[in-house]
């Protein structure tokens, strides 16, 4: 299928005009002849409506189609371009299963007693439970292994309970998996020894009167996790029950309210830690089978088998029946495991990486390209990157072998069962489209075979990205599907395909069109500031696609604190007593702080930005009122923004890292701290001081300084969940000093702590029974100091030049806070969409968090490219202009474009995440012109480098272009 442009007005120049006023550099292009296939002209028509759609306009498809008997490919659409495949990703598991494991594969697990068993039955010793990954593991089963052991004659345990999940390694969620998906089944934990797919499913019933609460049934029973039932039955049938884990904790709190009328609700609860979890159902299981564990007390503790006979096994259905569990029901748990478990069979590694590795070789020796990435295998994880073609020729090659049959079986199929039941009832498609789903926020998928009129299989796959209604993406895929099952009797025709030409094509198109951006889809806009309506496009290509922005949606939120707020705008944090000092300095009451967002709070340490905000004048304010002693308590009042301490969609394994620190309205040093650390001497503990130096923190050094011929194998860990940092692993002697900024837990108690060190360092008298904790500042309450950030004009240029997403995040939520009496992120979001509608910016765009840490944000060049337009108009464009970061001079551009035309003229906003990079703002052309420009490329595989360096050429040629 011929690719259609999907732009709008058209400048067109003949190339030998074209060849005048541009001198164009040499780049590598494709030396490959891309053949156009029309054979299904019918899905041309389909993906051309995509762009006409209000539904669907921003939603790019990927498509290939191959006839499995021929070899032929059918159809293509951007088949080589990469795309977040959501579940379908669980199809390069199942292949790589079957064929390295073989479908008759089963899991074990195993039981080890230590000691001896006397006459009585009495187990004087351990037993031992080994996981070797079996994600089908239940209550059931456990209970059968204990009757078991009941047949072999024990009746009673002395000894602990073990467990051992040494077979996978210790790495429990995939890389980029969201942490507000965290506490849900589907998101569950990844462990050797699993029981009930880690997760326990409650059911809640309105089953008392109301106001009382409803009842809770937990499956399965156990005393691992501890749920606080805080729901309320009310009136009527509808439920509003949350369900909340906290990040590293097995305490579940369930809140709202249940109908009285409405039926039972129930939800899948993932757990942490899951092997301890397995331990307790054990420990029940046992008990259940009457096998005494009461006169011992019982541990249950994690331990290593490595050597010894099992005194029994059990073994899981084969793996043919297991992959219908994978796929039918799309199961997230089970694509995990698998992929842990071909690793360590492979590659002796229970590892992501490892199982991806095996999975990679796979594809390489079947001759499937191999340019794509993988980091889990359920495909929860956004950072997964594939493309239509890689998956059909899979799909080509698995219906050549011998496991054809068990594949195809498993795979959903359209009207009858699994996650296709309900769609394509009642055409040409239903019973015959067998294909896996995929769905996520922004994404949604289907791949897998029909039988046409020929009655040939073909292999197919359609993967959709920037969707903004599944319902859309659905009706798609299933009007793709019938056609297939149609071919090659489908009616209807195709839509004409005209390539589209615009003043700068001849410039633009070389740099994009090379082969090693083959698999990235790059949406542009540039456009004149100068030049009347409707001549100011002057390039674009796929602007209106939705991708992920990274770091270019701060030009949103900046553009919108601007506006809204003003650049002279300051953020304040207060300072109160509850009840005054008495003649002799000393304040029998509390202390409360009161903070409004202020994102350059800090102490004295340089670990915030520099002249920020310093809290010690809050401190040299108290002396001066000739305060002494306070007995009471630090009272914190972060009431100003709600309580989400992280942005909706960020990554667990980010939550370290000081780019990724907590919110609230009250924060110090960016919600972080820094640690410098050294060598030392050889054998001895790595050095290291924090910055700033305060209780808050714990800090367990287990690291050494080693020889410098060693190898480095330094980190930093936090706790999760905790403000406990570790040092681990070894620091060459000749290694240099450096440091990391790690986020802390609970800022505003981080902030209160700080504020109590620097009052007791002042020499202010504090009770030895002070606490840090949170409060609000009440009526008769006195306000004692007032402190002022600096201008928005000055936030807004660190904001911008350092790409800083904390302060992105609190301007956000002072958006929110200020204009719509609610400090949370979807409130700023909301402000943000209001405000730029005024520049006719169409809403379709998803906003989640303020600086495109996000993977759930979504936004397309035109809209960036309006917002740029937009801002030029106003009075404090030139602060905007000023904010961002300078080709070759300053910023995240500080090191790009040195030495070209470029240097000094770029004013642009860069945006970076894995698989996606961005460059938006404004350069003057040779002769004058000021033209802005968005560029979001998404999609990458291999090294960022190439896309900034496509990026660069860009600037530099735009820089360069003269018109006269």
């Amino acid at each position: 299928m011929k690719k259609m442009k999907r732009i709008g007005s058209k400048l067109l120049l003949s190339s030998a005009l074209a060849m005048q006023v541009f001198v164009l550099p040499a780049y590598a292009t494709s030396t490959e002849t891309t053949s156009v296939v029309r054979t299904i002209p019918q899905i041309d028509s389909l993906v051309d409506k995509l762009s006409k759609s209000l539904n669907t306009i921003g939603m790019h498809a990927g498509i290939a189609v191959y006839n499995t008997r021929t070899g032929e490919i059918l159809d293509e659409y951007d088949a080589d371009k990469t795309f977040v495949p959501a579940s379908n990703l669980k199809l390069f598991v199942a292949a790589a299963a079957l064929d390295k494991l073989k479908p008759d594969y089963r899991f074990k697990t195993e039981v080890y007693t230590t000691g001896q068993i006397n006459k009585q039955g009495v187990l004087h010793g351990d037993v031992i439970v080994k996981g070797y990954g079996d994600p089908s593991l239940s209550e059931e089963d456990m209970r059968n292994m204990a009757k078991e052991l009941s047949k072999k004659g024990i009746t009673s345990i002395r000894g602990d309970l073990l467990v051992d999940d040494s077979y996978y390694d210790d790495v429990r969620l995939g890389a980029g998996w969201m942490w507000d998906d965290e506490s849900y089944g589907y998101n569950a934990q990844i462990s050797a020894l699993a029981v009930h797919e880690n997760m326990i499913s409650l059911s809640i019933t309105p089953d008392d009167s109301i106001g009382e609460t409803p009842s809770l049934e937990m499956n399965p029973i156990n005393k691992y996790v501890t749920v606080q039932n805080n729901a309320k039955i009310v009136e009527g049938s509808n439920n509003k029950i949350v369900i909340d884990r906290p990040r590293g904790t097995n305490t579940i709190v369930i809140s709202g309210t249940i109908g009285k009328q409405s039926s039972a609700y129930t939800e899948d609860v993932a757990i942490d830690d899951p092997a301890l979890f397995a331990g307790n159902v054990w420990k029940n299981a046992l008990s259940t089978e009457g096998i005494d564990i009461t006169k011992t007390k019982v541990k249950i503790e994690k331990t290593k088998i490595t050597t010894g006979t099992p005194i029994l096994v059990h073994n899981s259905q084969p793996l043919s029946e297991l992959i219908v569990q994978l796929n039918k029901q799309s199961d997230n748990f089970y694509a995990e495991m698998l992929l842990k478990e071909i690793g360590v069979v492979v590659k002796n590694e229970g590892s992501f990486t490892a199982g991806a590795d095996v999975i990679e070789e796979f594809l390489k020796k079947e001759e499937i390209d191999t340019n794509y990435r993988q980091v889990d295998g359920s495909g929860l994880s956004r950072m997964d990157l594939i493309s239509p073609k890689q998956m059909a020729q899979l799909l080509k090659y698995v219906s050549q072998q011998e496991y054809k049959d068990v594949f195809e079986q498993s795979l959903p199929i359209a009207g009858v069962d699994g996650t296709l039941k309900s769609r394509m009832i009642g055409t040409s498609a239903e019973k015959n489209v067998h294909a896996k789903t995929g769905s996520m926020t922004g994404v949604n998928s289907l791949s897998g075979y029909v039988t046409d009129q020929n009655g040939d299989k073909l292999a197919f796959s359609i993967l959709l990205n920037g969707v903004r209604t599944s319902t859309s993406a659905t009706a798609f895929q299933d009007a793709v599907a019938v056609l297939l099952s149609q071919y090659p009797n489908q009616t209807g025709e195709g839509v004409q395909s005209i390539a589209d030409t615009f003043l700068l094509s001849t410039l633009i198109d070389p740099i994009l069109d090379q082969e090693n951006l083959k698999g990235v889809t790059t949406g542009i806009i540039v456009g004149s500031l100068d030049r009347k309506s409707g001549e100011e496009v002057l390039y674009q290509r796929e602007a209106d696609d939705l991708l992920t922005p990274a770091s270019n949606m701060k030009l949103l939120t900046g553009a919108t604190g601007l506006r809204e707020l003003g650049p002279d705008y300051s953020f304040k944090t207060e300072l109160y007593l509850n009840a005054p000092p008495n003649k002799h300095g000393k304040v029998d009451g509390d202390v409360i702080i009161k903070g409004y967002g202020d994102p350059t709070l800090q102490s004295e340490d340089p670990s915030g930005q520099q002249n920020g905000t310093k809290v010690a004048k809050l401190v040299e304010d108290l002396k001066k009122k000739g305060i002494t002693q306070i007995t009471g308590n630090i009272l914190i009042d972060d009431s100003q923004y709600d309580f989400q301490r992280l942005g909706t969609g960020w990554a667990w394994d980010d939550e370290t890292y000081g780019y990724n620190a907590q919110l609230s309205a009250l924060s110090i040093n960016r919600s972080s701290v820094l640690v410098n650390y050294q060598p030392s001497e050889v054998g001895k503990p790595v050095t290291f001081h924090l910055e700033p130096k305060t209780e808050y923190i714990q800090i367990i050094n287990e690291s050494k300084t080693v020889s410098a011929d060693s190898s480095n194998t330094f980190i930093i860990e936090k706790e999760r969940g905790k403000n406990i940092i570790y040092l681990k692993g070894d620091l060459p002697i000749g290694a240099h000093p450096n440091n990391e900024q790690i986020a802390v837990e609970e800022p505003s108690l981080y902030a209160g702590t700080i504020i109590k060190e620097e009052m007791e360092k002042a020499g202010i008298k504090l009770s030895k029974r002070a606490e840090v904790k949170t409060g609000l500042v009440t009526d008769g309450n006195e306000k004692i100091s007032q402190l002022s950030s600096p201008p928005l004009s000055d936030i807004l240029g660190y904001m911008t030049k350092n790409s800083d997403n904390f302060y992105a995040e609190m301007l956000l939520k002072r958006l929110g806070a200020d204009k719509k009496g609610e400090g949370s992120s979807s409130a700023g979001a909301q402000v943000v969409k209001d405000s730029l509608l005024k520049f006719g910016i169409d809403p379709t765009y998803r906003m989640v968090d303020g600086s495109g840490l996000s993977r759930y944000d979504m936004l397309s060049a035109r809209q960036i490219g309006s917002v740029l337009v937009g801002m030029s108009k106003e009075p404090y464009f030139d602060v905007y202009y000023q904010s961002l970061p300078i080709a070759g001079v300053d910023g995240t551009l500080k090191n790009r474009m040195v030495q070209t035309l470029a240097e000094n003229n770029i004013h642009a906003k860069t945006g970076t995440l894995t698989g996606v990079s961005g460059l938006s703002g404004y350069v003057t052309t040779k002769d004058g012109e000021h033209l802005y420009f968005a560029i979001l490329m998404n999609g990458y595989t291999s090294s960022s480098s190439i896309l900034t360096e496509a990026q660069n050429k860009i600037g530099v040629a735009l820089a360069g272009v003269s018109f006269k």
